[in-house]
């Protein structure tokens, strides 16, 4: 059973939902030479090495000054890092196939995106190792 959101929560979703949609479409309005200039001067990683799209790359720099390596919060405590308390992340879009449980392999019709939050590298720190 989905738990149900407090009044609260349900603005918070909503203003963080308006934001980036605002963010969303700052970057779909940008000219060909703006998108260039971003590309030219950033290079976001995750956590795994993977290059975000240009879009995310664009998305993130918006939400954070200088992101280099980004990663969910179960991606950072993976990597024996975790997220210092109080930071917000940043929203970026992700791929997610809805499967059939019949089908071997997912139908690309079905790939669509959804929203998650990232942190920076910046914004984590090593876990205390204990001896």
């Amino acid at each position: 059973m989905k738990r149900q959101l407090t009044a609260e929560q349900q603005a918070a979703r909503d203003e963080r939902r308006a934001r980036f949609g605002q963010l969303v479409k700052q970057v779909a309005d940008m000219t060909d030479e703006q998108r260039q200039q971003f590309s030219d001067r950033m290079m976001v990683t995750t956590v795994e090495g993977h290059t975000l799209s240009l879009t995310n790359q664009m998305l993130a720099v918006m939400q954070c000054q200088s992101p280099t390596i980004v990663g969910g919060f179960n991606q950072w405590k993976a990597q024996g890092r975790h997220v210092r308390k109080g930071e917000h992340g940043m929203m970026i879009w992700a791929p997610t196939v809805k499967r059939d449980e019949k089908a071997s392999t997912p139908d690309p019709d079905d790939l669509h995106f959804i929203t998650v939050t990232v942190f920076d590298i910046s914004q984590t720190e090593p876990d205390e190792v204990t001896a």
